[in-house]
């Protein structure tokens, strides 16, 4: 009898074990609780996750269950992207939007507009965008007032600082043209502002305290750098439902590290004509 309950503990053992390997390294089953992907997934749908890393997982156009930042004393939270960007891939940012293999999404959180501020607010404005290592890019000074070109994201920091700073007015007209390459593992990347601006969370945690940004400037080991090797695959999440979104234009590029996999199977959802569909 004693041997008899011994082999039947062990195989619950062994069994729930098999179970928890394929769920973190196989195939993972989630409820989604969000509105960003609503075209193909609703709330209360049950997917299964494909978390098997191959060439095509992430997939290009697939939709990607990813971790976003993690908070101190929290685990990192999950969203639900489509995954428009490859390690590779060229981006072309213009006024319109940004293409990746000719196809038009919006504005990124790099595109620069301008901006007009009061002559008297300068020096403390321009100590904090140094503090937060914004480049100050100069187009205009009269007595009165000074315009500069800020992104999307630059503005956003500096309005969470600075949240009584009085108001910085926009001012129309033509966006810079500019193009960088979402960085793919172990090739050599050329190092300019722009990518110095889209890379800069990944070159800090892949590098830690080798690294350094001064005045514009990349300084690896103390010495500026202009070329770098990047040790991960990374890419570029857009979801479906902008108004709903958290994706890159709020974390940036995605690294592997934070990609759980392909979402694609749905077991359950509450609309029954929904059950058991395969997402592409």
């Amino acid at each position: 009898m004693a041997r008899r309950l011994i082999r039947y503990l062990t195989g619950l053992v062994i069994a729930a074990l098999i179970a928890l390997g394929l769920h973190l390294f196989c195939v993972g089953s989630y409820s989604i609780s969000t509105r960003s992907m609503s075209d193909v997934l609703q709330e209360g749908d049950r997917v299964l996750v494909n978390k098997i890393r191959s060439d095509s997982n992430p997939g290009r156009g697939r939709i990607v269950l990813f971790r976003g930042h993690r908070t101190q004393g929290r685990q990192a939270p999950l969203f639900l992207s489509r995954c428009v960007g490859m390690p590779g891939d060229t981006v072309i940012v213009g006024e319109d939007g940004f293409r990746i293999g000719g196809r038009l999404y919006p504005n990124l959180p790099t595109t620069e507009n301008m901006f007009r501020i009061r002559r008297n607010i300068k020096e403390p404005l321009m100590g904090l965008m140094r503090d937060l290592n914004i480049p100050y890019r100069s187009v205009g000074e009269d007595s009165l007032s000074l315009t500069f070109r800020l992104t999307s994201r630059e503005e956003l920091l500096l309005r969470d600082k600075l949240p009584q700073l009085p108001d910085i007015e926009w001012l129309p007209g033509e966006r810079l043209r500019h193009t960088f390459v979402i960085p793919a593992k172990d090739s050599l990347y050329r190092i300019d502002s722009t990518s110095l601006l889209m890379c800069r969370e990944a070159i800090l945690a892949e590098y830690g305290n080798r690294a350094s940004i001064v005045d514009g400037t990349l300084y690896v080991d103390g010495k500026p750098t202009r070329y770098l090797f990047f040790h991960k695959n990374y890419y570029w999440m857009l979801s479906d439902n902008e108004d709903e979104a958290v994706d890159s234009r709020h974390f940036g590029l995605i690294p592997e590290t934070r990609i759980e996999g392909n979402v694609w199977f749905r077991w359950y959802s509450n609309d029954r004509k929904r059950w058991f569909q395969r997402i592409e």
